[in-house]
């Protein structure tokens, strides 16, 4: 009777040995799905978080750099930047007039829309800048330049034509005064196309040598620098805007060059896009 009872405990023993181990394998196996559930669920989140600001940040409208208008900014007289002459409608200013800098009654206004990547912009800046700048001293014409960015394509990736159109606007926001010198500057050290553009810290040397302060703050956000704003790419929203808005409007190539809102095909010669300008303005007969 013993022999049996000794038996039944052993069992009962094993019994309880496989219950036992039944249970904590379930609990191991529960504990992992719970793990992995909550895994994917924290994955979840993080995707609709990501999504979310995402959206967030495609809905939310471009930053305007300061001292720009209608995608524009306008050099007078001692390289002071001001209103356009005729200001667009829907559009408004803080910036002077140009009477306000000596620009005479009958001035014209000389519209140049550019791409820095763009060789045949180059080309009309090594050309005419002296002349036009001379004009812009004498208080004959105010040159607007509107930077575009329609050649990215040709950096390898670099998107040098937006990038280079922000530092622009970096530039123009924060020290206005350097806006003539920075694009020249700009244009001298055009890569060629089909190959990298300059990095951020490249565009930066190109600045602080035509005498631009990189560490001078924004107007449009004063937390930042024209160094982080050429970092972050600040104006980049605002710049694919207006370059849009610059197709939109039928102008796809650059150097598109306007005299008074009319186009010229003479700026390939210095001497003869003079003699146009100071026709427009009145000073020399047709």
């Amino acid at each position: 009777m013993a022999k049996d009872n000794s038996a039944e405990q052993r069992r009962n023993k094993a019994r309880e040995n496989a219950r036992q181990i039944a249970a904590a394998q379930a609990k191991k196996e529960k504990t992992a799905k719970t793990i992995l559930y909550s895994g994917i669920g924290v994955v979840v989140v993080a995707v609709a978080v990501i999504v979310t600001l995402l959206i967030v940040q495609q809905a939310q409208p471009a930053v305007s750099p300061a001292n720009y208008v209608a995608g524009g900014v306008n050099v007078a007289r001692d390289n002071t930047v001001v209103q356009p002459m005729n200001m667009p409608e829907g559009e408004e200013s803080s910036l002077p007039t140009a009477a306000d800098s000596g620009v005479k009654e009958n001035a014209a206004t000389v519209t140049a829309y550019i791409d820095f990547q763009c060789p045949a912009c180059k080309a009309f800046e090594d050309t005419n800048t002296e002349m036009l700048m001379n004009l812009v001293n004498e208080g004959s014409i105010v040159l607007e330049y509107k930077p575009i960015a329609i050649l990215d394509r040709f950096s390898n990736g670099n998107e040098y034509s937006t990038r280079s159109a922000n530092i622009a606007a970096c530039v123009v926001d924060a020290q206005p005064e350097k806006t003539a010198d920075f694009f020249a500057a700009m244009f001298a050290q055009q890569p060629q196309e089909g190959t990298s553009g300059r990095t951020d810290e490249e565009l930066l040397q190109v600045a602080t040598d035509a005498g631009v302060d990189t560490n001078a703050p924004l107007q449009a956000d004063p937390e930042q620098t024209i160094a982080s704003c050429v970092t972050d790419q600040t104006f980049a929203k605002y710049v694919a805007n207006t370059t849009q808005e610059t197709l939109d409007s039928g102008v796809d190539a650059t150097p598109t060059v306007l005299i008074n809102g009319q186009p010229t095909q003479q700026t390939g010669d210095a001497q003869a896009l003079a003699v146009e300008i100071l026709q427009a303005t009145g000073e020399v007969q047709n």
